[in-house]
């Protein structure tokens, strides 16, 4: 059983969720179930804790546990009006994070197994800066993979503002103790070339997690 992460690196405004996708205490709503008919059982059982993290988290802010949280049709959740909020899973946990508008703008968190970034896959992954730096690290396999993770973050937070899906080359991060810069490198909505989005991560238990948020 993992312990929870994301409380750890988002703001006191936004409320968290987590679970082991296959130990899911509840069910999804008759409204959420259309997005995984004829799906595999694994997508039906991370979606499914998803949902469920979504809605315990939004009940600590005062929404009905009756309200659905549907997908759109860009895949990305519709979030009940007046709140934000992000998922994410791997095949071994979930989680959610979700705010009420007033206090947060956007949130982006991603979970990936605490396992090297293929060398393989830096071209795609990495800018050319990023790629120099990580080839000077005596293991970057695992910083890759916060990068990467890194990225997936930021991207999500970004989203629901522009609605621009990015490459991997949009942002350059600078990878700290703990923390992480992410640096804009092509205009995406309101976000120009050199504007900065900061977020935190953590290395436990076999997973990469981050997470960024953009307050009021």
């Amino acid at each position: 059983m993992h312990q929870p992460v994301f409380q750890r690196l988002l703001g006191a405004h936004v409320e968290t969720e987590e679970v082991d996708p296959h130990l899911v205490d509840g069910g999804l709503l008759k409204a959420e179930q259309e997005a995984v008919e004829g799906a595999a059982q694994t997508r039906i059982e991370q979606f499914t804790a998803g949902r469920v993290c979504s809605r315990i988290a939004l009940g600590r802010l005062g929404v009905a546990a009756t309200t659905p949280v549907l997908r759109g049709e860009d895949r990305a959740p519709i979030w009940p009006p007046g709140f934000v909020g992000t998922i994410t899973h791997t095949d071994t946990w979930c989680a959610a994070a979700v705010a009420r508008v007033e206090d947060v703008r956007s949130i982006g968190i991603d979970l990936e197994p605490a396992t090297p970034l293929k060398e393989s896959l830096w071209r795609r992954v990495c800018t050319p800066k990023e790629r120099e730096w990580l080839h000077e690290l005596p293991a970057p396999g695992l910083t890759g993979k916060i990068l990467f993770s890194a990225k997936e973050s930021v991207y999500k937070c970004q989203y629901p503002i522009t609605t621009n899906f990015l490459g991997f080359h949009a942002v350059e991060v600078e990878i700290g103790e703990g923390s992480f810069r992410a640096v804009f490198q092509q205009q995406s909505g309101e976000f120009h070339p050199g504007d900065v989005m900061s977020g935190r991560y953590l290395v436990e238990e076999g997973l990469v997690a981050t997470a960024c948020e953009l307050p009021r």
